[in-house]
């Protein structure tokens, strides 16, 4: 009974220690140390290999000593990390399969390695795991830097590392072979006989002599047409991208709170252009289904940026679908009478498509256009929360210009967000409630030069001009302005 709870009490602060460690070495400050500590061992080594190829000795240059001792001394904390991550690690396999080439880098650290220096060019691998920090880093970068650039930094840097170990590998296989020959593989020719081998394509000025050096220089060769196919994949995938961008072709799954416009007339266009001017509604995505006979209809650049052609039925539930209706903030059902159809036949497709609509995403806000108000109430029982017929208000319009010299300047005015005041239906504060129309009419003029014209209560009655009326909860008011109310 003794020994179980000895062994539980030891093991508690040893696993919160273990996490600790392991939250240490996840810092990206400590990676990028590690990853600052790879390469000054590697350059150190190089000058190592440039002094012995040119006969210099520990004891006849104390400059190879203290290359010698800082290069002990980096590998010995390269020894002590990797100690700790071994004791932090919850499984001693998945470590041993993990960091067995940073294990080998450190083996000449001991004596009976020492010949084998070169080993700790393999520490070059180690920071291929940069890439996966700065992958962690790229939420904090601004957006351009987060579209292609960390490809290109992988691309650059698998260049930099390729060169680096051709250089180191090619002075440690090469650079006895050659001594005595007219360009021995000293620093400066093994630098640059990796770096033309990589572009190249074969081994420049020749093929190597040794085992070692040939396997080297395949190598560079092979990294060289894999760097190449990654800098054309990425360039090409860029390529289609801002293709993509400019001619509003973009990923369907991305689309939410998006305007969903079904069908396509004269006023869609129109309808577009309000949402692009409204500066509550100029944010969000445009989608549209329709058919078309070819290709879609030429929009303005600044317009043709946010809309998405989808050249499908929109009766269709799997057209609907791949738009996003699901993931829609507002639903627009133009009439369709394209391909000859009759105003019968355009309203029965709206009906449809509303009733459609607000099945498969009741939370949407439907609104649709109708040709005869005698189909309206088949949208007032499928629950569409707005209709327009659209040849009525036209009629309604001409009879007011007729009768009231000058009044369509106002409502060209008041029906557009293109220019001067507009209609803003606000929520109503609770500070609000129970205070009259004519209070809040005064205080909108005064403080939002704004006009109070109406109010939608909560039962969803609309009230214009109302005689005399009392807030309550659930009130919404109409006003016109030039720019949206906060009360």
């Amino acid at each position: 009974m003794v020994q179980p709870e000895q062994s539980t009490i030891v093991a508690r602060p040893l696993a919160v220690w273990q996490r600790s460690l392991r939250r240490f070495f996840a810092k990206a400050a400590v990676e990028l140390t590690v990853g600052a500590l790879v390469l000054v061992s590697v350059v150190l080594t190089l000058l190592e290999f440039t002094l012995q190829a040119s006969g210099t000795t520990a004891d006849g240059d104390p400059s190879l000593a203290r290359l010698e001792l800082a290069n002990d001394v980096i590998t010995m904390t390269f020894v002590v990390e990797l100690v700790l991550r071994f004791a932090a690690s919850p499984s001693k396999r998945r470590f041993f399969v993990e960091y067995w080439i940073d294990i080998i880098a450190v083996l000449p650290l001991f004596r009976v390695f020492r010949s084998v220096r070169a080993l700790r060019l393999f520490r070059l691998i180690r920071l291929l795991r940069m890439f996966g920090v700065a992958s962690r880093l790229a939420i904090h970068f601004p957006d351009i830097l987060r579209r292609g650039a960390l490809e290109y930094v992988f691309v650059c840097g698998l260049l930099g590392l390729t060169v680096l170990f051709g250089t180191g590998a090619m002075m440690v296989f090469e650079g006895n072979a050659t001594a005595d020959s007219e360009q021995p593989f000293d620093l400066e020719n093994s630098f640059w006989f990796s770096l033309y081998s990589l572009f190249a394509g074969e081994p420049i000025p020749g093929p190597p002599k040794t085992i070692g050096g040939k396997i080297v220089a395949v190598f560079v060769m092979f990294m060289g047409l894999t760097i190449f196919a990654m800098f054309t994949g990425t360039v090409s995938a860029f390529m289609v991208e801002r293709l993509r961008m400019e001619t509003g072709i973009v990923n369907w799954d991305s689309l939410e709170n998006h305007v969903l416009i079904c069908g396509w007339n004269s006023k869609a266009e129109i309808i577009v252009a309000e949402f692009r001017a409204s500066k509550v509604s100029s944010s969000r995505p445009i989608a549209v289904i329709s058919q078309f006979e070819g290709e879609p209809p030429t929009l303005a650049p600044e317009i043709r940026k946010a809309v998405q052609f989808l050249n499908d039925d929109f009766t269709r539930i799997a057209a609907l679908e791949q738009a996003g209706v699901h993931r829609a903030k507002t639903c627009i059902i133009l009439a369709d009478t394209s391909g000859g159809r009759s105003e019968q036949d355009a309203d029965a497709r709206t009906i449809l498509a509303a009733l459609t609509v607000e099945k498969l995403n009741p939370a949407v806000y439907t609104c649709a256009e109708l040709l005869n108000r005698s189909y309206a109430s088949h949208l007032k029982m499928g629950h569409v929360n707005d209709f327009v017929v659209s040849g009525e208000f036209g009629a309604y319009m001409l009879a007011q210009a007729a009768m009231n010299r000058g009044l369509m300047g106002v409502f060209s005015e008041l029906l557009t967000y293109q220019r001067g005041n507009e209609f803003y239906r606000s929520k109503l504060p609770a500070e609000w409630f129970g205070k009259t129309f004519n209070e809040l009419f005064s205080q909108l003029k005064q403080s939002h030069n704004a006009i109070l014209v109406a109010v939608h209560t909560a039962s969803g009655a609309m009230v214009v001009n109302p005689a005399n009326h009392t807030f309550s909860e659930g009130d919404d008011i109409v006003a016109i302005a030039e720019h949206e109310i906060t009360l």
